[in-house]
């Protein structure tokens, strides 16, 4: 579908003049309202269905903003051209870009809710109850029906800033093209996204706060983690959860990975796949997805549910410090993301401590 730029030139002339002077004026309105500058320049100009560019991308192409193949700008053009202040939203969408690349933190979430702040006061399932049987009553009555109860936490979780700062210096960048520039953003919304999965797996290991930790099940020999134990660790859960995520410290992945019981690839297609390319994250033993905690403690293996164990509550999404970025190029900016993660349902994480 051939993409309409007619809305898109004159917001680009919004764009030049603000540019120009240097002024903030339309990211302070996304977040008056709440909005990203992407979803702002949305409102403006909407995208069609079916078309192969945003709003904000349609914005750098206008701007002559290439950050691909041999015409990529460099990071002084990107400053000194007409679309300077598209460099924050930039510099934003690429680190979320590498934020999902190598591990998105978002698939061992079940719920994302936005809050207020400064604290929260989570909800669970109180789930000893509602494993009960269902009640059956006849015209004459009978049994009670057994109570699913929900219910708030006794104490509320503080909800927590977290981020990175960098300091790429304008002089040590300026000449970079925007394709290689960019890899550095990427690295960061990586290192960004692990870090959310170790408060994610120290969470699930030591409770919230407001909830106690994951129950042990092992059962096995200490010292040694067999394949037996990783097939109790997903027996373990009660219906409705089943294991959907193993979460762990790289040397027990490894361990994972090496099973003996995993090296036939005529018995395990996806230790087939897994030889064939190399990446764990395509390995899923007892369907189950490998997740790698860079801090997690080593012989204490968790598995999750996804679908009910974690509930984000964020009071900022991922933000960056567009002044900053804009009038001292580059220095000392701050991408950061207020949130705070909290057990939802009991039982849907348990932990295999060897």
């Amino acid at each position: 579908m051939q993409t309409n730029f007619d809305n898109a030139r004159k917001i680009k002339e919004l764009i030049v003049q603000h540019s120009r002077s240097g002024n903030l004026a339309l990211y302070a309105e996304a977040q008056e309202q709440g909005l990203s500058f992407t979803e702002l320049l949305e409102q403006l100009d909407p995208t069609e269905q079916g078309a192969n560019l945003d709003a904000f991308e349609r914005q750098l192409m206008l701007n002559g903003v290439l950050a691909e193949g041999p015409r990529s700008i460099s990071l002084e053009q990107f400053f000194v051209g007409g679309g300077l202040i598209l460099m924050p939203e930039y510099i934003l969408r690429e680190i979320k870009r590498g934020y999902k690349m190598v591990q998105d933190p978002l698939e061992l979430i079940a719920s994302q809710a936005q809050e207020n702040g400064p604290t929260v006061r989570p909800i669970y399932i109180k789930t000893n109850l509602a494993k009960e049987p269902l009640g059956r009553r006849g015209s004459n009555g009978g049994a009670s029906y057994p109570r699913v109860e929900l219910l708030h936490r006794e104490k509320e979780a503080v909800i927590i800033d977290r981020g990175r700062q960098f300091d790429f210096g304008y002089r040590v960048v300026r000449n970079q093209k925007l394709a290689e520039f960019r890899v550095f953003l990427w690295w960061i919304g990586a290192q960004m996204a692990y870090d959310e999965i170790d408060e994610i797996y120290g969470l699930l290991l030591n409770g919230d706060g407001t909830s106690s930790g994951v129950t042990d099940v092992f059962n096995g020999v200490g010292g040694t983690f067999a394949y037996s134990d990783l097939v109790h660790l997903s027996m373990s859960f009660d219906v409705p959860a089943r294991m959907t995520h193993i979460v762990a410290a790289k040397s027990d992945v490894e361990k994972i990975v090496n099973l003996t019981q995993f090296q036939d690839p005529l018995v395990w297609r996806e230790s087939e796949s897994f030889q064939r390319a190399g990446d764990y994250r395509s390995f899923h033993p007892i369907n189950a997805k490998l997740v790698i905690a860079p801090n997690a403690t080593a012989t204490r293996i968790i598995g999750l549910d996804s679908r009910f164990a974690v509930r984000e509550s964020v009071a900022q999404p991922l933000m960056i410090e567009a002044e900053k970025v804009i009038n001292q190029k580059l220095e000392t900016a701050v991408v950061s993301k207020e949130s705070v993660y909290t057990v939802m349902v009991d039982g849907a994480a348990l932990l295999s401590d060897y």
